[in-house]
């Protein structure tokens, strides 16, 4: 759980809770909707969290409460999550009984119902009987991806905070904090949508090796050998996996936008900026016109990837129009 990344990504959000907290107006109930990988669950933690931390300076995260919280094990906190596809009756029912008996620990009681939308309308109505008749010291946070599924009254009776997507910058600035290097972390906040996607994503697809055969590839170009050759040799291989051969475009895409920021002189858009002077090396034998030709056929190749194409043959056109382009260099 990234704190900062939360108070920088999801700041709106972030600062109607603290501020809800600083003035006492806590609600009871509060919807927390937005698409997935928004930092819905960090920020219903942070709010269980500065209810159940036991320092001044709440929350500190180092505490004992505050670690039963982060790793969801404070008897205090409660979280429901659908089994298989739905959040039924039941599911609600024994959240009831829960927060029915003595609390073995001091304190407000939490409960999260993550994938809210889910519930079906048994469950709804079980659930909006215990939001009538709210209990003192107990907050529920409804976790949601669409909060039109819910009954108008849940909302009604619910504080509804929103959501938005995370910044390429926030995802960029959580993967670093998680230690990938900065490359990756700013090709995954790139080419990902949230945080967990990206660390997916970066975790499965053998970037390095792929990386390596891209940056060879383009290498090619300063050494006067055939781009198809090298990438025959370096990047074929790639080509008989689908999530490998995504990533291989990906990166080609990418590493080709790199030459334009460096024609344009935009460079603090680069990705592989450990790659500067290569990077410079090419972008000053082609024209831009010539770059700009070949980042319309990846884009175009990145919207038909799914298609019945066959890549082969589409990689090795891209790669005679790299050559073409050195040597038609301005």
């Amino acid at each position: 759980m990234d704190i900062n990344t939360l108070k920088t990504a999801q700041n709106e959000a972030f600062q109607t809770i603290d501020n809800a907290f600083r003035k006492t107006r806590l609600s009871h109930a509060y919807i927390f909707e937005g698409d997935a990988g928004t930092m819905k669950l960090d920020a219903a933690l942070f709010f269980a969290a500065k209810h159940l931390c036991q320092a001044e300076d709440k929350p500190c995260y180092e505490c004992h409460n505050c670690k039963r919280v982060i790793h969801r094990t404070h008897p205090n906190l409660y979280i429901v999550q659908p089994e298989k596809t739905m959040i039924v009756k039941d599911d609600i029912l024994n959240l009831q009984r829960e927060f029915s008996k003595t609390s073995l620990e001091a304190g407000a009681k939490i409960y999260i119902i993550e994938a809210a939308e889910t519930m079906n309308v048994h469950a709804q109505n079980t659930l909006l009987k215990f939001l009538e008749e709210p209990h003192m010291n107990i907050y529920g946070i409804l976790i949601t991806t669409d909060s039109g599924k819910l009954l108008p009254t849940i909302r009604s009776r619910s504080q509804m905070i929103h959501f938005h997507k995370l910044p390429e910058t926030a995802i960029e600035k959580a993967l670093l904090n998680q230690g990938y290097p900065q490359w990756q972390s700013r090709l995954g906040s790139r080419i990902y949508p949230t945080v967990q996607d990206a660390e997916q994503g970066l975790n499965e697809s053998d970037l390095d090796l792929i990386y390596d055969g891209v940056k060879t590839v383009y290498e090619s170009l300063l050494e006067d050998k055939s781009p198809l050759l090298v990438f025959q040799k370096h990047c074929d291989a790639f080509l008989n996996d689908k999530n490998q051969t995504e990533t291989l475009l990906d990166i080609f895409t990418h590493y080709h936008k790199d030459l334009i920021y460096d024609k344009i002189n935009n460079r603090h858009q680069v990705i592989f900026a450990e790659d500067i002077n290569t990077i410079e090396s090419i972008a000053s034998r082609m024209s831009l016109s010539a770059l700009t030709d070949i980042l319309e056929r990846l884009l175009v190749l990145n919207t038909r990837k799914n298609q019945f194409i066959n890549m082969r043959l589409a990689f090795d056109n891209l790669m005679l129009a790299l050559e073409r382009g050195v040597s038609n260099e301005e």
